[in-house]
């Protein structure tokens, strides 16, 4: 599964009711699996998500990467977009990705949105 956790001003205050999306493929033609919107902690629901099986792991001649990997877009009123890609979700572990939002009006003239690339090899 997925967590998602939005926050704003370097991580300390929750943003509440910020539409969180996950999906896979390019952003300007996704394919949106769920979405949710964040309670008043700033935290969705957990978006149970499809993985390869665990013993893909343990496999040492395996040559497949043994998690999924899901974007994420988080939108809120009175901030940019942050878009977050290839975030790694594992069999069995809770994933929580954050997502440290930048207001409107400090952020700098025609900026949009943020992209964050999340992806990280995993020697496992």
């Amino acid at each position: 599964g997925l967590l998602a956790v939005v926050t704003t001003v370097r991580n300390l205050y929750p943003v509440s009711n910020a539409k969180v999306t996950i999906f896979t493929g390019d952003y300007s033609d996704k394919n949106v699996i769920d979405s949710a919107l964040t309670d008043q902690s700033g935290r969705t629901k957990v978006f149970i998500l499809p993985t390869p099986q665990k013993a893909l792991s343990l496999d040492k001649d395996n040559k497949l990467i043994p998690y999924a990997v899901y974007n994420m877009l988080v939108e809120a009123d009175g901030y940019i977009d942050n878009i977050h890609l290839n975030i790694p979700v594992f069999s069995g572990v809770t994933s929580i990705q954050t997502s440290d939002m930048l207001l409107k009006e400090t952020a700098g003239e025609g900026m949009e949105m943020q992209i964050f690339d999340e992806a990280e090899k995993y020697d496992l």
